[in-house]
């Protein structure tokens, strides 16, 4: 190893010269005098390019010339070299390929300031941009026009589809409430107002639930009247056990013989049984007991017993 060695700095690619010992202090760790970045100055070492003579030349002649022209390179932008202290941290080291790629560059530029015939001259004139043809920027306004266009129309079908849904569902939200009303008035009545305006204007009514298996006969009595020959009274209980108001149910009474065969049979509409006071169209209450009373006179009739039934028609 001679004495003098040049080294380039990966960051800023300034070459500098550098002395063996001064690399061996501090084990090929320098810093760049340009940029102060720190590298390994080992890693980086320039070679000196070798030129091609276009004539052959005698061996000896041939060694003389390359030493020549070896001797005759020169370096540029050398600036003094600081070398660091002992580093502890440590820094990124370059790869083989990178470490060619800034050599040859290093050497291409040594070689262009002393063998400038020897380097290919690259053009770096900025290219000229795309040139716009009259027919070109029509057919782009004319793309533009038809994705405009596109855009709008898949917009409008957004809107139209949007729309189509929500009306959709306020028909269907519609039809549910004018099929359910009877529901919706049974279990929350403070909606039987709403309901009842909406009715009005559909032709429609509010009717009460009525479900015969909530409501149950506690009991029921026939008994003859004596003071009336062939009169007899009926007295029965009925409770409401649904948690609305439910229509006051009908009942059917049927006359039995010693067989339990029907000698008769008829049935009574809540007309018939409620007490002037109480109008049917309000409902029987949730949980309400109601008393009912009947006198009726039988006409050659022979009844052993009877059956008393509820139900609605």
């Amino acid at each position: 190893m001679s004495d003098t060695m040049k080294t380039t700095c990966p960051s800023c690619h300034a070459v500098f010269r550098v002395k063996p010992d001064q690399l061996d202090a501090h084990a090929g760790k320098v810093r760049c005098g340009k940029c102060a970045y720190v590298f390994n100055a080992y890693e980086t070492l320039v070679t000196p390019i070798e030129t091609v003579s276009l004539m052959a030349l005698p061996e000896d002649d041939f060694k003389e010339e390359l030493e020549e022209e070896a001797l005759h390179i020169e370096v540029h932008d050398v600036r003094p070299m600081t070398i660091s202290e002992q580093m502890t941290a440590t820094f990124p080291i370059p790869t083989d390929d990178q470490i060619e790629r800034e050599a040859e560059a290093i050497n291409r530029e040594i070689a262009a300031s002393t063998h400038p015939e020897l380097i290919e001259e690259v053009d770096d004139t900025p290219k000229t941009g795309l040139h716009i043809t009259p027919e070109l920027h029509e057919k782009l306004n004319n793309l533009q026009l038809q994705l405009t266009t596109q855009e709008k129309r898949a917009r409008w079908r957004g809107v139209v589809w949007g729309s189509g849904i929500a009306v959709t569902c306020l028909i269907l939200a519609g039809q549910s409430v004018y099929f359910l009303r009877n529901p919706l008035a049974a279990y929350y009545p403070e909606t039987k107002p709403v309901l009842a305006s909406l009715c009005r204007v559909l032709h429609c009514k509010i009717d009460l639930l009525a479900n015969a298996d909530l409501i149950k006969l506690e009991s029921s009595e026939l008994q003859s009247v004596p003071e009336r020959p062939g009169g007899v009274t009926l007295s029965a209980s009925l409770r409401n056990l649904a948690p609305y108001r439910q229509a006051y149910p009908s009942l059917e009474l049927t006359l039995t013989d010693s067989a339990n065969l029907a000698l008769a049979r008829r049935q009574f509409t809540p007309a018939d049984y409620l007490p002037p006071k109480i109008k049917p169209e309000t409902g029987m209450p949730s949980q309400d007991e109601l008393p009912i009373k009947l006198t009726l006179e039988l006409v050659g009739l022979e009844a052993v017993g009877y059956k008393l039934l509820v139900f609605y028609p």
